[in-house]
């Protein structure tokens, strides 16, 4: 399952665009590369922020998240792009309302161990980190699993904060 949407939106310092890549499934189908591989090779010489969101596809497998972001970084690099910066975002805290089949694959001691791991592989990468655990523990999830609107507004502020860091 694959969704693409890119639409140029200039700012008042930046011309910017925006690509968003649905994948979520290793082995990624070659059609899915392609996608991100055309999204990030228009780039050209201007640099490129690439946020890496991660949820609960590999149900916290942690070689398969890893093989996934390597495939998806490998892609990434083989074009031509020439600078760019990387955030890998982990899920947030489970919910009370997290069925139970799911507390032992999915609640919040796999999902901690799982930000920790990240944290050290994204490191080794090259790639920053933002774990959305602790900032989500006590935020509404209105399934056990998703964030309200008001979680889901912090999180974006955190990932246009890093934006805000990055040299242009």
């Amino acid at each position: 399952m694959s969704s693409v949407s890119s639409t140029p939106t200039p700012t008042a310092q930046f011309p910017t665009s925006r690509a968003v890549e649905e994948i979520v499934r290793i082995p990624i189908p070659h059609d899915e590369l392609s996608r991100l591989t055309a999204s990030v090779a228009s780039s050209g010489d201007k640099g490129e922020a690439i946020v890496f969101g991660h949820g609960l596809w590999s149900n916290l497998e942690l070689k398969k998240s890893l093989d996934w972001l390597d495939t998806v970084l490998q892609a990434v690099t083989s074009t031509n792009i020439k600078r760019w910066n990387g955030l890998f975002v982990t899920p947030n805290a489970a919910g009370k309302e997290k069925p139970d089949d799911w507390i032992v694959t999915q609640g919040n001691k796999a999902l901690m161990l799982f930000e920790e791991a990240l944290a050290i592989e994204a490191g080794k990468r090259r790639i920053e980190h933002l774990g959305t655990w602790n900032m989500s523990i006590q935020s509404n999830k209105y399934d056990g699993v998703h964030l309200d609107m008001k979680g889901n507004l912090v999180k974006a502020m955190m990932v246009m904060n890093w934006l805000n860091l990055i040299e242009h």
